[in-house]
């Protein structure tokens, strides 16, 4: 994946500032906007689950193609598969593949009561817009191995530290929010962009990405960009704390232009 330079503007320093690497996968195992299943070895089957959940312990819930279940079921071994799960930006920038990130495990289907637990899940996490009852089977994914690739860098986290990690509480949120940002924002966003010494003569200024820690904004064309990181004064809980840290962060910028 390319990973555009980045120049950081915040004024903590920033490994007390990011969002752990942990945490980072756990958002993208719940919101990242594409997934493909691979199952490896001879059936080198490539299914994209027609919806997906998130356990609490990190488990992933996956609706698939009834043949895709069969493997499942008749495999005399544990079934290993691969979730990779790609997350695109919401708005119109250069490079907007944010992230990579895999997670290998073990397939196994849920019986009982637990099916039940399961599906429910599934219809609260991805509810069909169509009203209409959809094929295939749920498969739960038991994770053993992540591995992310994204703004932030390679690393792999451990199966305990992933089950331990929560999402980002702004995630379910941030494509509103950044859309809105670029819509309505631009002037502001381009001052904090300059302010932190992005080239005065970059072609556009949009924001790329948003967490409880902090603001990313991307400068620049398509032949050159640079990622500008501001981070919050604190760290926010939910959106309903983010406007009042965006306009704390855009009026002490804006106080030393």
């Amino acid at each position: 994946m390319s990973v555009p330079t980045e120049a950081n503007a915040g004024r903590t320093d920033v490994s007390s500032r990011r969002p752990r690497t942990a945490e980072r996968a756990r958002t993208l195992a719940a919101h990242a906007g594409s997934a493909t299943l691979d199952l490896p070895g001879d059936r080198e089957e490539h299914v994209i689950p027609a919806a997906r959940a998130v356990e609490a312990d990190g488990s992933l819930l996956l609706l698939v193609p009834g043949e895709t279940a069969a493997v499942v079921l008749t495999s005399r071994d544990d079934t290993a598969a691969v979730l990779h799960l790609v997350d695109v930006a919401p708005v119109a920038v250069p490079h907007r593949v944010r992230a990579h990130c895999w997670i290998a495990g073990w397939l196994s289907i849920p019986t009982g009561p637990d099916a039940e637990h399961a599906a429910a899940l599934l219809a609260e996490a991805a509810p069909d817009p169509t009203a209409s009852e959809r094929s295939g089977t749920v498969v739960r994914l038991e994770v053993g191995e992540v591995l992310v690739d994204d703004l932030w860098g390679t690393g792999h986290v451990e199966p305990d530290d992933y089950a331990d990690a929560a999402p980002d509480p702004l995630a379910g949120h941030e494509a509103e929010l950044l859309q809105h940002l670029a819509a309505a924002h631009g002037n502001d966003l381009y001052r904090l962009a300059i302010v932190a010494g992005a080239p005065a003569c970059a072609d556009r200024v949009a924001p790329v990405s948003l967490d409880r820690h902090g603001i990313r904004l991307r400068t620049g064309g398509p032949d050159r960009t640079c990622d500008v990181r501001f981070e919050f004064e604190h760290p926010v809980a939910d959106p309903t704390e983010l406007g009042g840290a965006l306009r704390r962060l855009l009026h002490g910028v804006h106080g030393e232009s």
